[in-house]
C-alpha cells in the first residue's frame, strides 16, 4: 500500500515538474520571437532637429548714421546718462591712450620703435603685426630703429595719431578690421611737412582762493 502511495506521489511530482518546465519554456519563446521581430522590423526614420537660423542684428551701429542721435537713460530725477557707445569704443583707433615708458622711477632705458608701438597698443584691443616674413623690408628697419626720447612719454592722444607719430612720415599705417592687426608699409614718396601757421587757441585760467578765518 505504501509502495502504491509513494509511486502515486512520485508520478504527481513528475507531472508537476513537467508542467512547470513546459510553462518556463513557453515564456522564453515569446521573448525570442519578439527579439527576432525587432531585428527584422524596418528602422525608424531619423528625426532631424530644426535649427534656428542666425539673424542679422538691426539697427547696425556701423551702418547707421548716429550723428546728432544720443540715447540717454534717466537716473533719478535730474540725471541723464548717455548709453550710446563713444567713438573710441566703436572705432578702436579713435580711443585715447597715454604712454609712459619711463615709469615713476624715471629709469633710463633704451627702447626700439617696435617697443614703443607695443606700449601704445597695450590693452587697446589691437595688435601689432610681426616683421618676420614680411614682404616689406622697410618694416624690419622701422621696428629696430631706436625710439626717440620725445616718444617715451606722451598723451592723452588719439591712438591713430600716436601710432602714426611713432612710425614717422616715412610709413603709412594699415589696419585689418577682421583680425584687428595694425601694420605699416613704407611710402613710395615721403610727404613734405605741411606748411601753415598753427592756430592760436586762447585759454583762460581762473584761480579761486578761499580764505578761512579762524
Amino acid at each position: 500500500m505504501k509502495k502504491i502511495f509513494l509511486t502515486a506521489v512520485s508520478l504527481a511530482l513528475l507531472n508537476l515538474y513537467g508542467c512547470v518546465k513546459q510553462q518556463s519554456t513557453d515564456e522564453v519563446f515569446p521573448l525570442e520571437n519578439h527579439q527576432i521581430d525587432a531585428v527584422n522590423s524596418p528602422a525608424s526614420p531619423a528625426i532631424t532637429p530644426i535649427l534656428a537660423k542666425d539673424r542679422i542684428v538691426s539697427p547696425d551701429i556701423y551702418q547707421t548714421d548716429s550723428a546728432g542721435k544720443t540715447e540717454v537713460l534717466r537716473e533719478g530725477r535730474y540725471t541723464l546718462v548717455n548709453i550710446s557707445p563713444e567713438e573710441g569704443q566703436k572705432y578702436l583707433l579713435d580711443q585715447s591712450v597715454t604712454v609712459d615708458m619711463l615709469g615713476k622711477k624715471r629709469k633710463s632705458i633704451s627702447a626700439t620703435v617696435e617697443q614703443g608701438l607695443h606700449a601704445a597698443l597695450r590693452e587697446s584691443g589691437l595688435s601689432l603685426c610681426s616683421s618676420m616674413g614680411a614682404n616689406d623690408q622697410g618694416l624690419s628697419t622701422l621696428f629696430y630703429l631706436p625710439l626717440p626720447k620725445v616718444h617715451y612719454q606722451f598723451g592723452p592722444m588719439a591712438l591713430r595719431d600716436a601710432l602714426q607719430m611713432l612710425a614717422g612720415p616715412g610709413y603709412e599705417m594699415t589696419v585689418n578690421d577682421v583680425t584687428r592687426i595694425v601694420c605699416f608699409k613704407q611710402r613710395p614718396n615721403v610727404p613734405k611737412p605741411i606748411s601753415g601757421e598753427k592756430q592760436t587757441i586762447e585759454t583762460t585760467t581762473t584761480t579761486v582762493t578761499e580764505i578761512i578765518e579762524d
